[in-house]
């Protein structure tokens, strides 16, 4: 799905309107609030920090940028860990936040 660009350090995503479906199914708003210091993933597109057109067929992004910027205002340390995170949660019933410590 993804195609690295790896001498500019892009990456480059097709079919840019499922993928957007796909992510507005789970980056649910209770999700966003309880991982981010968003309220919903609206917001986090459209953040002036984040310098991605999400309504593109074809979403061309800057992986250390959209990386920084989840560290920064998310719990999770870049964005293959907040999408993983969000489908364990959406699809697995798994909760997981970087307050978890493994232990019950």
């Amino acid at each position: 799905m993804a195609a690295p660009n790896s001498e500019q350090g892009y990456v480059t995503l097709r079919n840019g309107g499922d993928l957007m479906k796909l992510l507005g199914d789970i980056f649910t708003d209770s999700f966003m609030q309880e991982n981010s210091r968003f309220q919903n993933f609206e917001e986090f597109q459209f953040s002036s920090a984040v310098m991605v057109n999400w309504k593109a067929e074809t979403i061309i992004y800057a992986q250390l940028l959209l990386d920084s910027f989840v560290k920064e205002s998310t719990c999770f340390s870049n964005w293959d860990e907040m999408i993983r995170a969000a489908v364990e949660e959406r699809y697995h019933g798994e909760r997981r936040t970087s307050n978890e410590t493994g232990s019950d």
